[in-house]
């Protein structure tokens, strides 16, 4: 396990300032910035963590209380983390579904951040719409 070093938050700082990607510090490694699609605004976070960048659209839904349901989104998640390329769906410790991309930290550089936030707006804009459906 590597623990965050100043020169990764710094690298990671620098690579979203030259993309010109607004952000707003939330503490030492962890940004909270959005973007926004035709269907709305998503949020997004940014960490640096244990050697990875990694670049976080939550909530894409929240998981539902209803079983039947839950099951469909989750099989629903599993066959479109089969077919995303470098993004994947995954739930966090509050029932949120998480969109997200982790990139090693040795030798990022901006064009692979660039790369990873317009994959995630594309994936966002074209499956919450369908993943909100199967949780109603």
């Amino acid at each position: 396990m590597r623990a965050q070093s100043r020169d990764d938050i710094q690298k990671v700082e620098g690579h979203l300032k030259a993309l010109g990607w607004p952000v707003i510090s939330l503490a030492p490694g962890t940004w909270r910035s959005s973007f926004r699609g035709k269907s709305g605004v998503f949020p997004l976070v940014i960490q640096v963590d244990d050697g990875w960048c990694k670049l976080l659209v939550l909530p894409i839904v929240r998981l539902p209380g209803d079983a039947d349901k839950a099951e469909k989104l989750y099989l629903r998640l599993l066959k479109l983390n089969g077919e995303l390329m470098l993004a994947r769906f995954s739930l966090d410790e509050d029932g949120d579904v998480i969109l997200s991309v982790e990139l090693p930290l040795g030798d990022l550089d901006a064009s692979e951040i660039r790369d990873s936030l317009d994959v995630l707006s594309v994936y966002a804009e074209r499956h919450q719409g369908e993943l909100r459906q199967l949780v109603v």
